[in-house]
């Protein structure tokens, strides 16, 4: 007897099954020697069958990096709607980052460390609609924190500068992304034996550094806009 169709739960099962082991192939060899063929190889299936499932290498990049924003949101999100006064929400956000970064390297280097393709790659190309909705699914975690600091600094008498709230959610971001960066790498352990204690010690040092940034703003967004 023919086999049976696989069920719709079935089919996204066995593609999340070909997502993964794509993620595994990128972050041990790289993302140009990442092949739908040697997807197959380790699923033990041909590389056609693949193919009824996603379009190519490209596919498959852009759909492993909307499931980490998607991952990462969420912890953000959660942060964002917590119960408690300003200082709990934004440590829960930055806390929920650096939660997903440590725990999910191998998402968090695809999404920002490794050489793979982003946004303004694949622009003019028939993947941009998809990288557009890669890109979407990535600014709303830069846009809930931004959210966040924006209700924070509103509620301090600051006036809701655009862009100072840019600066500060960058200036956040990338502090965080140096500190997972390091703690991921294990070059933190390399400078003390306690690489968890130094990592926590920076992020609430980040942590308070935004919470400081809200209380004089006026002073702060001014000092934002000369170091443009």
């Amino acid at each position: 007897m023919p086999r049976a169709p696989r069920t719709h739960l079935e089919n996204q099962q066995f593609k999340d099954r070909i997502i993964d082991t794509a993620l595994r192939l990128v972050v041990d060899g790289g993302f140009k020697n990442l092949s739908m063929r040697r997807i197959a190889s380790k699923l033990k299936i041909s590389a056609t069958t693949i193919y009824n499932y996603v379009s190519g290498k490209d596919e498959l990049n852009l759909m492993i990096r909307m499931r980490g924003f998607g991952m990462l949101y969420k912890r953000l999100e959660r942060g964002y709607r917590a119960n408690g006064g300003f200082e709990e929400r934004i440590g829960g956000m930055i806390r929920g980052y650096v939660d997903f970064g440590i725990n999910y390297p191998a998402y968090y280097d695809i999404m920002f460390s490794l050489g793979t393709p982003k946004y303004l790659d694949y622009v003019g190309t028939r993947m941009e609609p998809v990288a557009r909705k890669e890109k979407d699914t990535a600014l709303r975690c830069f846009d809930i924190f931004s959210r966040m600091f924006s209700e924070y600094l509103l509620a301090h008498g600051g006036d809701g500068d655009d862009d100072f709230i840019g600066f500060v959610t960058a200036k956040a971001w990338s502090d965080l992304h140096g500190i997972v960066s390091l703690y991921n790498s294990r070059v933190l352990l390399e400078i003390t034996e306690d690489g968890r204690f130094l990592l926590n010690r920076r992020v609430n040092d980040i942590i308070l550094t935004v919470l400081d940034s809200g209380k004089s703003p006026g002073r702060a967004a001014e000092k934002s806009k000369k170091r443009r």
